[in-house]
């Protein structure tokens, strides 16, 4: 089943569009980090260049590369030394990341206490989908995370647009809705959706816009199956490194039975796949906003 919406599905993503236009706003840098993204010509010259120009922007990466995770020998005053000792991929990867945070933070203690888990989450997930391209081979690694990073940001876009309904939302999976089915029964659409059509909105090349339909399973013939494959798997991975559990449920694992047979991860390797995305989720927990 896609998550493109069509019909009854395509109005209420429209109406939920509507009211995000002023709010659904990328910092012009994460636009510039897409573009490097897909263009074979990008150095970190350039990626200092797109920084630098936002002295806030620029003070918030610094902050980050000299936080405990990565450890430098000394502390790093200037973008072109981040990009020195951290490298162009890491700051590339930390200013996507800084530049989605916003999008998350709530007027409300309420709507930032959700958030923010949501936040926590997706950045656990680009965490874990980029390992475990890494470790599969598929160098997806850029991709894998950029996605996870993204794969939630329908929930928050959803919530900036009305609140109160997702506070209705968030009842229902109190009662035991899945999350797809609390947010179609609200807004008549779901969080997959909206995050598609925020990522054609913001022009997104196509290989991300696909990987954003990662609850469903793609074609085995799909280009992109792989990307949508990582987002699934380590969407459940994160779920369970947080809840401190060894295995995951029965759920979760029907929910992930799709991608790892997509990946071609058989039992045992997933174990050791859990246990080391776990191993570089923790680490990654150092990093805060």
């Amino acid at each position: 089943m896609s998550a493109m919406p069509t019909g009854q599905s395509n109005a209420a993503v429209e109406r939920v569009m509507s009211r995000t236009k002023e709010i659904a706003v990328l910092p012009q840098v994460v636009y510039k980090i897409m573009e490097m993204t897909s263009s074979t010509d990008s150095s970190a010259a350039l990626l200092e260049k797109a920084i630098v120009i936002d002295p806030g922007f620029s003070a918030k990466i610094l902050t980050q590369a000299n936080s405990a995770y990565y450890a430098l020998p000394r502390k790093v005053t200037s973008i072109r030394e981040a990009v020195a000792f951290l490298g162009f991929r890491a700051v590339r990867q930390l200013a996507m990341a800084v530049g989605v945070f916003d999008l998350f933070v709530g007027k409300t203690d309420k709507e930032s206490l959700r958030r923010r888990a949501w936040w926590r989450h997706s950045l656990d997930t680009a965490v874990c989908c980029r390992f475990i391209s890494g470790k599969l081979g598929l160098r997806l690694g850029d991709e894998a995370y950029t996605v996870g990073l993204l794969h939630y940001i329908g929930k928050t876009l959803m919530d900036r647009s009305n609140p109160t309904e997702y506070e209705k939302v968030m009842m229902l999976t109190e009662k035991g809705a899945t999350d797809l089915q609390a947010e179609r029964a609200v807004f008549g659409c779901d969080h997959i959706e909206i995050g598609i059509a925020a990522a054609l909105h913001w022009g997104f090349p196509d290989v991300l816009v696909k990987g954003m339909d990662y609850l469903n399973c793609p074609a085995k013939e799909s280009e992109h199956g792989n990307l949508a494959a990582l987002v699934n798997l380590g969407d459940k991975i994160a779920r369970v490194a947080v809840s401190g559990k060894e295995t995951w449920d029965a759920d979760t694992e029907a929910g992930a039975q799709w991608s790892t047979q997509f990946l071609g991860i058989e039992a045992e390797q997933l174990k050791q796949i859990m246990d080391e995305s776990t191993e570089a989720i923790a680490a990654a927990a150092v990093i805060s906003f």
